[in-house]
């Protein structure tokens, strides 16, 4: 019988063959160490995306509204990062985070924002 140790602090584990972790609290250290940085991406991604998300809702809490970009980047808006977006039937582009998207304005450096109805979809 070969002596074995932790996956997470090396020591010698008793008990079964198979057994990966010497105690139940390495074993959820080990998978919590995996998961965050496999994970650290995602959560980065998602924090901006809420941002975005707050950030037109701020400037436009319903309906339509027109709004220079500099106050969106003001409140945190990165223009890069978006959930989908959606041509409307006069075919203008929007842009959307969630529920709430943008398109460019015929005014320079400003956007039109509206919120998504049930018809787009």
């Amino acid at each position: 019988m070969t002596a074995h140790t932790c996956l997470y602090c090396d020591e010698l584990i008793v008990g079964r063959s198979d057994k990966k972790f010497c105690t139940a609290q390495c074993k959820s250290a080990y998978h919590n160490q995996n998961e965050s940085t496999s994970e650290a991406y995602m959560r980065t991604l998602n924090k901006q995306l809420r941002t975005n998300r707050r950030a037109l809702h701020t400037a436009c809490p319903s309906g339509k509204a027109t709004v220079r970009k500099s106050f969106l980047i003001k409140l945190g808006m990165n223009f890069k990062y978006l959930t989908h977006t959606w041509r409307n039937q006069s075919g203008t582009l929007y842009y959307f985070c969630y529920d709430y998207g943008y398109t460019p304005s015929m005014e320079s450096g400003k956007v039109v924002i509206i919120q998504e109805q049930s018809y787009m979809k």
